[in-house]
């Protein structure tokens, strides 16, 4: 038992659901209207790639799009056979991922049976070397049962239509929080009887043996009809889903506070920010930089619209063609693939190989079923070691392939999040280095544009994360939300609009909110905080590269390969040279950057 504790399981635990959500919602902000709130309600992630741009993107105010056929047809034609040699050189398919699956009963029965006869002659207290073969017998199922739970997602996502694979989802993560649950018991067990107990927990803190027996099943329990919510939430379709949405969240709360009363908070905003987000910053903290995101980015959020949308209609149609085609196109259908221009941008150093990882390795799995879920999101294969990519049918644009990109390469170095708003940092970091590097690639009509829309969807969609996390921050504080409906739920959220020129303003001019806290806060609840935070540093770096894009990288590398396993998001920061999110000063630095001043 010397080699994984407790915690270190939880941790497990943990990254097959959080480290899902953390990126369907962590995907990139300038990959928008393809995947609007009134989709991806029905729909994940992190965190499809939501869309905080609402009735102001350019699919909507294109004068183009009728144009844009007939301009990539000749591309399309000349280049298909190759797209598709090119995907099947750098991707696995469908088919792979589902042989890749072999979960059986059979086989969790004689995980069980290794875990039982760990436990026998643990108690016996028979030779310790022995018992931790045994032990590390089991782990060794144990994680390959995890990596099943994590492939039986991927099936799940490339077509969350398809009963069987939704069946097969649950029942994966039904088996694996049996297993967990019995491991648990075991430990317990074992801690209390074994004559041997002192070597056998040796590399055990205070801590995670006050969290072993504190844990209760009833958790797993929880989590389990918490998934089967979720799974009927995709399902949903109008004109049940808005008031039906409601409703589930309205359980999911409920749920989610006994879990947390179960760790010992008081309530579920505190628990996942200490426990499942790693935050090491508090709830005041978290109130002044809402005023600072509305003082900066929501005050300004017109100014920034319009400059990108004059220069956008002022521009000959071929080039708004080119703005639509890259922000919303899928990237290998390019006339220039800019991703793998990118990465050959970085040739001789560790970055490049941590980047070329993923291609190489074949750790992508192109969703391109109609029915898939638009989300793209990077999660950890632990059996074999190595990170992996969904991309969605809506997430497949160039910024967001480099923004998994990044999750992956941060993946390689630590498998574990421990701070969800680094992890987002490092992700949203390398999209706009990314957008710096295109700066050279592009001309500057067409660059200056998609700066411009990155600019005002990454202002916005702060905003937005504020709110959620305001209104999220009240649902949690609520005695109960036993009975609650649309109307109680959209009153709280219209209170908390009132100073950001009212909800009429925001559904207007930046999102339907009522339709998009029912996808984020549901998928992903108490996260958005950490997109917003990730959001202010990750344009800490942009403007870096815009003064030293070689010194910018290299804030980059260190952020990503010299980060501790545990080391808390405001460490990072600090130690990588970056400013912090809190100051009002980064704002103030930032914002000529970001209005092209």
């Amino acid at each position: 038992m010397k080699t994984r504790s407790w915690l270190q399981m939880l941790a497990l635990l943990l990254a097959i659901v959080i480290t899902l959500s953390a990126c369907n919602v962590g995907g990139n902000t300038t990959d928008t209207t393809e995947t609007t709130v009134e989709t991806t309600v029905a729909d994940e992630t992190t965190a499809g790639e939501e869309d905080t741009s609402g009735e102001t993107t350019v699919e909507e105010t294109t004068k183009g799009e009728e144009t844009t056929e007939a301009e990539t047809t000749k591309e399309e034609e000349t280049t298909e056979a190759e797209l598709s040699e090119y995907r099947a050189s750098i991707s696995k398919s469908i088919k792979e991922i589902k042989e890749m699956y072999t979960l059986t009963d059979e086989y969790i029965d004689e995980a069980l049976a290794k875990l039982a006869e760990f436990e026998e002659k643990a108690i016996l207290g028979e030779n310790s070397e022995d018992v931790d073969a045994l032990y590390e017998e089991f782990e060794d199922m144990f994680y390959h049962i995890a990596t099943q739970v994590s492939i039986a997602t991927l099936i799940y996502y490339y077509d969350t239509t398809v009963e069987e694979t939704n069946t097969q989802y649950l029942h994966a993560n039904e088996k694996y929080g049996d297993m967990y649950n019995a491991y648990v018991e075991t430990c317990k067990k074992v801690y209390e009887n074994s004559p041997i107990r002192d070597e056998l927990f040796a590399d055990w803190t205070e801590a995670d043996l006050k969290e072993l027996f504190d844990y209760s099943p009833e958790i797993q329990e929880l989590s389990q009809r918490n998934e089967e919510l979720l799974v009927e939430l995709n399902e949903l379709v109008e004109p049940e889903l808005y008031d039906r949405s409601a409703e589930i969240y309205a359980e999911l709360v409920m749920n989610n506070q006994k879990i947390a009363k179960l760790n010992g908070y008081d309530n579920y905003y505190d628990y996942a920010s200490a426990e499942i987000y790693g935050r090491d910053y508090d709830r005041e903290d978290i109130a002044a930089f809402r005023e600072l995101v509305r003082e900066n980015f929501f005050l300004n959020a017109d100014t920034l619209l319009n400059g990108w949308l004059n220069d956008y209609y002022n521009m000959s149609m071929m080039d708004s063609n080119k703005v639509y085609n890259f922000l919303y196109g899928t990237f290998d259908y390019m006339p220039k693939n800019h991703v793998e221009g990118y990465i050959s941008s970085f040739a001789g150093t560790s970055t490049y190989e941590g980047f070329r990882h993923m291609l190489d390795n074949k750790n992508i799995l192109f969703a391109d079923s109609p029915n898939s879920h638009p989300s793209a999101f990077q999660m950890y294969l632990y059996e074999l070691e190595t990170p992996f990519c969904l991309y969605g049918s809506n997430g497949q644009s160039a910024s967001t392939i480099v923004h998994e990109m990044g999750h992956y390469y941060a993946a390689l170095y630590n498998s574990d999040v421990s701070s969800y708003d680094l992890a987002e940092t490092q992700s949203q970091s390398n999209e706009l280095l990314f957008l710096k590097y295109l700066e050279s690639k592009m001309n500057s009509e067409v660059y200056g544009v998609i700066k411009g829309y990155n600019m005002y969807n990454f202002a916005v969609m702060s905003v937005v994360c504020v709110i959620i996390d305001e209104f999220e921050q009240r649902v949690y504080a609520l005695e109960s939300t036993e009975g609650y409906t649309s109307a109680d739920f959209d009153a709280i959220m219209e209170d908390i609009c009132q100073k950001y020129g009212g909800i009429a303003y925001l559904n207007e001019n930046i999102v339907d909110i009522n339709n998009y806290w029912r996808s984020v806060a549901t998928n992903n609840p108490v996260y958005y905080i950490s997109y917003a935070v990730s959001i202010v540093s990750s344009l800490s770096i942009f403007a870096a590269a815009e003064e030293d894009e070689a010194a910018a990288r290299e804030i980059y590398r260190i952020l990503i390969e010299e980060t501790e396993e545990n080391e808390t998001f405001m460490s990072a920061v600090e130690r990588s040279g970056l400013a912090s999110p809190f100051d009002a000063e980064t704002f103030a630095k930032l914002m000529p950057v970001m209005l092209g001043k």
